[in-house]
C-alpha cells in the first residue's frame, strides 16, 4: 500500500485517506505513544534574558507520561536567548523534540533531536500527482519557507540544490505549503518572522526512521519528523550533544 509522509508527519496514512490532519491539535499530535514508535512532541517554552526556562507547556496533545518526562528534562537544559537592540531579551520559542520510541540504559526516552523555532498551526494536504500515484513513485522534497510575524507563509522555495523527487511531486509540495500556518516565536513579547526548512515525503512503502532523512542547515542530518528554523530566536545549548548516544 502506498503511503505519504508529510512535513514531519504522524504515522503514514494511505494515499486515498487524509495525508495529514489539519488543525493545531492534529498537526502537533505525536507520531505514537512512547516506547512503541518514533514520535515528535512540541512544547511552548518561555525563556528569560539569561536563557533560563521560566515556563513550559505542551503545544498539542501528547501522552501524559511523555509530557512529564520531557518537561522535567527540558527544564534542565540551557538555551541561548534572543537579543533585541543588542541586549538579551525574553523569548517564547517552540521546542520540537523527536524520540526514537525506545529507552536507554538509564530508563529515559531516547531523544534524537531538539529544534527551536515557530510552532505549527495548520498544514494543508499536498495532492499526490496522479501519474506518480499510479506508478507507485515517491520522493522527498525539502522546502524552505519564509514565515511572517503573523505566522503566514510569504515565500516557498526548494532547500538545497538536489531534490529527490519528480518535478510534479516537488510542485505539489510547493503549492500546498502556501496555505500552511505557523505560530511565530516572540522576542520581548513581539512576534517575529522566521525561515523554516522541512521535508515533504511521498513514499510507496511504510516508513522507518531512516525514511526521508535529509541534510539541513550547518550540514546537520535530520529525520523525517524534524522541522528546522534557519535562525531561531533561541537555541538549545545543552542536552543536544547527548542525543546521539542516549
Amino acid at each position: 500500500m502506498k503511503h505519504a509522509i508529510l512535513v514531519a508527519s504522524m504515522l503514514a496514512a494511505p494515499l486515498l485517506a487524509p495525508l495529514l490532519l489539519a488543525g493545531t491539535a492534529a498537526a502537533q499530535a505525536p507520531l505514537a505513544a512512547p516506547d512503541s514508535q518514533p514520535a515528535a512532541y512540541t512544547f511552548a517554552v518561555d525563556l528569560d534574558a539569561r536563557g533560563q526556562v521560566t515556563g513550559i507547556a505542551p503545544d498539542g496533545a501528547m501522552p501524559e507520561a511523555a509530557r512529564k518526562e520531557l518537561e522535567s528534562r527540558i527544564g534542565e537544559w540551557a538555551f541561548t536567548p534572543a537579543e533585541a537592540n543588542g541586549q538579551p531579551a525574553t523569548t517564547r520559542t517552540y521546542l520540537r523534540v523527536t524520540t526514537s520510541g525506545s529507552r536507554g540504559p538509564d530508563g529515559m526516552m531516547k531523544v534524537l533531536s531538539a529544534t527551536t523555532g515557530p510552532g505549527v498551526a495548520s498544514l494543508a494536504n499536498p495532492a499526490y500527482p496522479t501519474t506518480e500515484l499510479r506508478r507507485g513513485e515517491g520522493g522527498i522534497v525539502v522546502l524552505q519557507l519564509a514565515v511572517d510575524a503573523n505566522g503566514r507563509v510569504t515565500g516557498v522555495d526548494f532547500y538545497g540544490d538536489r531534490q529527490r523527487a519528480s518535478r510534479s511531486l516537488a510542485n505539489a509540495a510547493k503549492v500546498a505549503a502556501q496555505d500552511w500556518r505557523f505560530k511565530p516565536e516572540t522576542v520581548n513579547g513581539t512576534p517575529i518572522a522566521s525561515t523554516v526548512v522541512l521535508p515533504v515525503c511521498f513514499m510507496a512503502t511504510h516508513p522507518t526512521m531512516s525514511t526521508c532523512s535529509w541534510q539541513g542547515p550547518d550540514a546537520k542530518n535530520f529525520n523525517r519528523m524534524d522541522i528546522v528554523a534557519v535562525n531561531p530566536a533561541a537555541r538549545v545549548e545543552t542536552g543536544v550533544g547527548q542525543f546521539a548516544s542516549n
